[in-house]
Parts: structure tokens; C-alpha cells; sequence
């Protein structure tokens, strides 16, 4: 496609766009618009391809930024622009639906998923909270691989001690499959809630944000510690 058919091609997206909004649009127009800004190539051609590869700007967006350069043959400007679309997202989703009290588990489902969007691999996330269930401090405590993520017992104690805070959340994600626990999600849960026990604290949930579901393991009745261990002011459906 010429620049010029280019050109043309945008601006008529563009005011369509303008005139009855983003949902007027199909996805392939979607992304080539965004490529349109971006594309060294025929953004309309590169469009079809990569969601016929893919099938939605959604799994686009998780695919790694070098695998997108380096095998798809999309510019670094183009791959850069379709990796921020979930990390903007994130930026929109914290600000619109801000949760700063985590007395639910339904809220706290909320907050983990606003800080996985746009996550490529699995994350570990700790937030100590007051009496109250105000969030007081949140941090990543490990990277891993798109199946598994680890974080040594050490790090969390030294979390909880540092905090100054005795209750505590735990999070992680499973970015390509449902929020299901496996096996070993179990049993570290169960290691965890009972390693703050020895610290004289409580653990008041292990929340898991799969690619489209969350799962609240006070809520399943699956960890005996939580059964044994109820959570005053902490409301589970």
C-alpha cells in the first residue's frame, strides 16, 4: 500500500473513530489504526496477520516485545506502542477504580488485578494492611516464568517484620490460564499462612488473578489455617 492509500486509509478510520466511537470499530481496524501511527509497512496487511496469528489485540499484548521484532517482523516503535496498550490500561484501572481498603475478598480481587495488567509472567505480590484492612505498603517479591513463580519464606518475614503491620495479603498471577490452584499453590499457601503464625501475625488472603477469573483461598474453605483462623471485618461471599 502507498503512503498516500496509507494516509487515506487512516484519516477514514480516524473519523470514524471521531464520529461514532471506539466501538464502531472492528478489532482488525482497532489495531491498524494504532499501527497506522507506528508501521514502517501496510498497517491494514499487518493487522490481519498478527491477529489471525494471535487472535485478539488482547494475547497480542501479552506476546514478549522481542518475539513480536524479532519473528513477526514488527518494528521496535510498533511493538513498543502495542506493549503499552495493557501497561496504560493498568495506569487508567488503579486511578478510576482506586481500592485502597481491602475488607472483602471481592476487593481484594480487584486490587491484585489492576497490578497484574499487562504482567507477561507470573508475579508474587505481598500488601500489609492496618486493623482496619487500609492497604499500608505493596510489594513485588518475585519474577518467574509463565507457569511458576517462587519467593523464599525469608523475604516474606522480612516484609512482615518491616511493615510494622500484622496482617498481610499474598498474590500471584496466572497470566495464560484460569485462576484454578494447582498443587503446589496449596501448599505454599499453607506454608505461608502458618509461617505468620510464628510471627504473630495473620495472613488474610492468598489471592490468585488468572487470565480471566480471580480465586480467594479464605473464600474456596480450601486452607484449614483459614477456617481455623477466621478474619473479623473481613467479608467473604
Amino acid at each position: 500500500m502507498a503512503d498516500k492509500d496509507i494516509r487515506s486509509r487512516r484519516e477514514l478510520l480516524r473519523n470514524k473513530y471521531s464520529e461514532k466511537g471506539f466501538d464502531a470499530l472492528t478489532e482488525e481496524e482497532k489495531l491498524e489504526l494504532l499501527l497506522s501511527y507506528s508501521c514502517s509497512g501496510d498497517p491494514r496487511q499487518l493487522a490481519a496477520e498478527l491477529l489471525s496469528e494471535y487472535g485478539s489485540i488482547n494475547a497480542l499484548a501479552d506476546t514478549d516485545i522481542e518475539l513480536l521484532m524479532k519473528e513477526k517482523k514488527v518494528s521496535e516503535q510498533a511493538a513498543v506502542l502495542i506493549k503499552l496498550i495493557p501497561c496504560l490500561s493498568r495506569i487508567l484501572y488503579a486511578e478510576r477504580f482506586k481500592i485502597t481498603t481491602l475488607n472483602s475478598s471481592e476487593a481484594a480481587k480487584s486490587f491484585f488485578r489492576s497490578h497484574f495488567i499487562g504482567a507477561v509472567g507470573e508475579q508474587l505480590i505481598i500488601t500489609a494492611v492496618n486493623k482496619r484492612f487500609r492497604v499500608v505498603n505493596t510489594k513485588i517479591l518475585a519474577f518467574g516464568s509463565p507457569s511458576q513463580t517462587y519467593a523464599s519464606y525469608r523475604d516474606i518475614a522480612d516484609f512482615a517484620v518491616k511493615s510494622s503491620c500484622n496482617v498481610f495479603f499474598i498474590a500471584h498471577n496466572h497470566p495464560q490460564s484460569i485462576s484454578t490452584p494447582s498443587d503446589s499453590d496449596i501448599l505454599f499457601t499453607k506454608n505461608v499462612a502458618n509461617a505468620f503464625m510464628r510471627l504473630g501475625a495473620f495472613m488474610a488472603d492468598h489471592i490468585i488473578i488468572g487470565s480471566d477469573s480471580a480465586f480467594s483461598f479464605r473464600e474456596s474453605g480450601l486452607i484449614p489455617e483459614f477456617s481455623n483462623t477466621p478474619l473479623k471485618g473481613y467479608i467473604c461471599k
